[in-house]
């Protein structure tokens, strides 16, 4: 069996850690104890950045709590898959685009836009490809998870 090596300053530098910033260390259970840790985080992150110093002694806690924000935000806020065409129109009101600027900008006919954006047609390969060159974006985007 492993043993801690100076088990009892271990317990007291882990106290006072807990007393400066409790929200880092809070069991996330709820959107009370979610804020504590989200404020927490944010702190440390403002700190972080302004001390200038990379890497930074403290990344590993910044990044465990950021794991456990998002694990507790994976369970009790989960984002909803995204189709293809509900990416399509975010990025069309994104650049202000007509259904007819954006076939004439990618080489898609403007009924091909339509029947795609109500999901009349399913997106190929080409459509995906011609789409993602003009936005700027990979192809996985339009793709579901």
């Amino acid at each position: 069996m492993t043993t801690l090596p100076n088990f009892n300053a271990f317990v007291q530098s882990w106290q006072q850690l807990h007393s400066y910033a409790p929200g880092l260390f809070v069991e996330i259970t709820d959107d009370k104890t979610l804020k504590q840790a989200t404020d927490a985080l944010k702190a440390l992150d403002a700190e972080m950045g302004a001390s200038g110093i990379h890497p930074y002694p403290l990344d590993d806690l910044a990044n465990t709590v950021m794991n456990r924000i998002v694990a507790y935000e994976a369970v009790h806020y989960p984002i909803p898959d995204i189709d293809a065409a509900t990416i399509l129109k975010v990025f069309m009101e994104g650049r202000h685009l007509t259904q007819q600027q954006l076939a004439k900008a990618v080489g898609i006919s403007q009924s091909t836009i339509s029947q795609l954006l109500g999901r009349r047609r399913a997106f190929t390969l080409e459509h995906l490809h011609k789409l993602a060159g003009y936005f700027g974006v990979k192809v996985s985007l339009f793709l579901p998870d």
